[in-house]
Formats: structure tokens, C-alpha cells, sequence
């Protein structure tokens, strides 16, 4: 059974505590880490950040990759690129660029060789608890169980939980519907964002998956250092 994954990416951000040439080797273990994981896997690189990739730096990953899907040019991500909230900027090019792929991919068919579809976070690795044999044992989309929010529910709308994005995964079949939620989910947020409130992609998620759909587990497999402070995680 074969899996894609989608590697969500900010190689040249202005944003947290690591710099390029840590993000590259950090995102660089990522791809390590996938390619031990599973044997028969499509990797590709979104590439989110307003600032492109150098020619160096596109050389780097080529050969470790299947494909790089660059957002820069839109003019969608230059226009976010300005607000000087690294949240807003974080959350809603993520959500942006991720529905642009997603359609695209659907579109052409890319996604149809594959049975499963992953979304991880580059800087991120799997770990001894990734099992993709699990994953693919479930025609559910599988997330690392709920967490209560951090925030008031008054400042995100009522949202009193949410999923971690680091890692998960959908059948390839569920596509459209995940398609669909980040299309709402960023309508949301956009909404939160001009009232006043807050929300993020883990709270979307949580918001807008479709509840009879997703199977919750303990831990999907990955750890890594957060972006804003290098803190160590593990979901």
C-alpha cells in the first residue's frame, strides 16, 4: 500500500528561533525519517514560505523528494506575508497554501496512485510509534487525540478543543471532504481574525472534521522542537 505525503514547509521564514540552514537540515530529517518509515511512498514539499526557495537550497532537495510545490508567487501569500502577527501569518498561509495543493492534486490525479494521504509538518520527524500499517488498517482520518484549547472559547468562537496538525492522515477516497475543510476552515478563521477572536489550524480541525470520520489515537508517531521557541513535542 502506497502513501503520499504532504510536507508542509517555511524554509526562509522571518519567523521563530531557527534559520534557514537549521530548517533545511531539520526538514531534511523529516524526509529521513518518512523514508524509513515507509517503503512505498511519494514525498512532496509544499513549500509555503513568501520568501522562494534559492536555487542551492532546490538543489538540496530535489534528489530526496518527488516533487516541490512552491506558493510564493501568490499574490494571496505576499498579501499575509505583511501582517506582523507570526500566528496569523503561520496559520492562515498554512491553510491557504494547503487547500491550493490539495486541489490541484485532486485535480490532476496525483493523489489516485496512493491509498493514504499524509499531512506532516517539515522539521518534524516520525518516530518508533509511526505505524503506517495502522493507518492504513482504518478508512478513517487519523489524529492524534483531542486536547482542550488553550485559549477562552469566547476568542475561538466556541472551540473548546483541538487536533494537532504535526501529523495525520485520511484515506485517499476522503480527499475532497478534507479539501473542503480547510476551504471552510479558512473562511473561519479569516472571520475570527476580523472580529477580534482567534483561531488556528488545530482548532479548525477540530471544528470542521467530520466527527463520525475521525479515529483519535494516543500518539500518531512524531516529535520535533516547536518553531517559536524550540521547545521538544511529541504527539
Amino acid at each position: 500500500m502506497q502513501g503520499i505525503f504532504l510536507v508542509s514547509s517555511a524554509i526562509n521564514t522571518k519567523f521563530g528561533v531557527f534559520d534557514s540552514l537549521k530548517r533545511i537540515h531539520q526538514t531534511l530529517d523529516t524526509i529521513s525519517s518518512i523514508r524509513r518509515s515507509v517503503n512505498n511512498v511519494k514525498i512532496i514539499l509544499l513549500e509555503m514560505a513568501a520568501i522562494p526557495l534559492t536555487e542551492e537550497q532546490k538543489l538540496i532537495f530535489r534528489p530526496v523528494v518527488d516533487e516541490i510545490i512552491e506558493f510564493h508567487s501568490n499574490p494571496e501569500v505576499q498579501n499575509i506575508y505583511k501582517d506582523k502577527n507570526w500566528d496569523i501569518v503561520k496559520n492562515v498561509t498554512e491553510v491557504t497554501c494547503f487547500a491550493l495543493a490539495l486541489d490541484s492534486l485532486i485535480t490532476d490525479s496525483k493523489l489516485s496512485e496512493s491509498d493514504r494521504v499524509y499531512k506532516i509538518s517539515g522539521r518534524y520527524s516520525l518516530n518508533e510509534k509511526f505505524n503506517h500499517n495502522f493507518h492504513c488498517s482504518y478508512e478513517k482520518i487519523i489524529v492524534s487525540k483531542r486536547r482542550r484549547s488553550q485559549f477562552s472559547f469566547v476568542l475561538t468562537g466556541g472551540v473548546r478543543y483541538q487536533y494537532m496538525s504535526r501529523l495525520w492522515s485520511w484515506p485517499t477516497i476522503l480527499s475532497p471532504t478534507i479539501l473542503n475543510v480547510y476551504k471552510e476552515g479558512l473562511i473561519y478563521i479569516k472571520n475570527q481574525i476580523s472580529r477580534g477572536g482567534y483561531c488556528d489550524i488545530e482548532h479548525m480541525l477540530y471544528k470542521f472534521l467530520p466527527e463520525y470520520q475521525v479515529l483519535p489515537v494516543e500518539f500518531v508517531g512524531i516529535e520535533g522542537m516547536l518553531g517559536p521557541n524550540g521547545s521538544y513535542v511529541e504527539d
